[in-house]
């Protein structure tokens, strides 16, 4: 313990304080491990770092420190850096986020990544649980095995829908074929794209459009564990550390069109804070109009426009 009080006290003195408490703060179990490397192999590394990570980003206050660390737990899965999301989920929990809202942003995020990455971040996440002996709290949070289903109305959730009858004429009968519960979500949660991707797989598949509607819309998007906000939040890191672009023909645009809308404009432009996982490459694409639909091009990010929020300027 003195050994480790006296590293800390060199580190301060060698870098500044203000980087070092915080990362102490918010990563108490990896950050000094971390450091240590950097100041051995490289120390004007180890301070660019600290100034731009612990220093910097992690200081400015635009997302809370639950919203950042869930949306970065997201991005670890969708880059397969398990070593990243272990660390994440320790400093998750140290900050008491809850470890269902952490689980859910790993099932969450099936419907962009599919199964085996879940799998592993799953896997990593029960082991943290489990050696904290917190697997109790998951037990003890889990929704019935039916979800929300029986506790959703549909005439409650009309003033809800967010697309007007001339948009949607088809969606009496949709929601008559296919269920109601996917409908409804859909054209409240994402109006921007929802009823084209409806009536195009009912032409194509409707079979598949059945299972798609029942665990997207009906199943995943409305459990209600995370708020809207930060699980769209976490949707859109997701899509911006892959680089999903928006491309100018419908059926591309099927592909990354489940980005959604987040809450808050200058939430969506905080998520620049997380781009160190994602580096410079995959976040110097700008957000401009598309010039024929006057669409954002950034799939990541369309979807907070789509519900009146303000279009970041291109990042340069």
């Amino acid at each position: 313990m003195a050994k480790s009080n006296a590293l800390v006290t060199q580190m301060k003195k060698k870098y500044g304080a203000k980087a070092i408490n915080n990362g102490l703060r918010l990563n108490p179990a990896d950050f000094m491990e971390m450091l240590k490397w950097r100041d051995e192999l490289d120390p004007h590394y180890a301070k660019l770092w600290l100034e731009y990570t612990y220093g910097g980003l992690y200081n400015r206050g635009v997302l809370t420190e639950r919203a950042r660390l869930l949306v970065a737990i997201s991005q670890a899965v969708a880059m397969d850096e398990m070593e990243t999301l272990e660390s994440h989920i320790k400093s998750a929990l140290n900050l008491k986020v809850k470890p269902r809202e952490i689980l859910e942003v790993l099932l969450q995020i099936t419907v962009y990544l599919g199964t085996p990455k879940i799998t592993r971040a799953v896997r990593v996440f029960k082991k943290i649980i489990t050696k904290a002996g917190r697997l109790k709290e998951i037990k003890a949070s889990q929704l019935p095995i039916d979800g929300v289903t029986k506790s959703r109305d549909l005439e409650k959730e009309r003033p809800t829908w967010r697309v007007p009858d001339s948009k949607f004429p088809e969606r009496e009968a949709m929601m008559q074929k296919y269920g109601w519960h996917g409908i409804s979500a859909g054209i409240r949660l994402q109006p921007t794209h929802h009823v084209e991707t409806v009536i195009q797989f009912d032409r194509l598949d409707q079979n598949y459009l059945k299972l798609w509607l029942d665990f997207i819309y009906a199943g995943m998007y409305v459990r209600g564990i995370l708020d809207d906000k930060t699980r769209l939040l976490c949707m859109v890191g997701v899509c911006a550390v892959l680089d999903e672009q928006i491309q100018g023909e419908p059926p591309a645009r099927r592909a990354d069109a489940r980005c959604d809308a987040a809450r808050s404009a200058r939430s969506v432009v905080a998520l620049d804070d997380l781009r160190r996982h994602a580096a410079q490459p995959a976040r110097r694409a700008p957000v401009r109009p598309h010039p024929q639909r006057g669409r954002p091009r950034q799939g990541g990010l369309r979807h907070a426009v789509a519900a009146g929020v303000v279009t970041r300027a291109a990042h340069r």
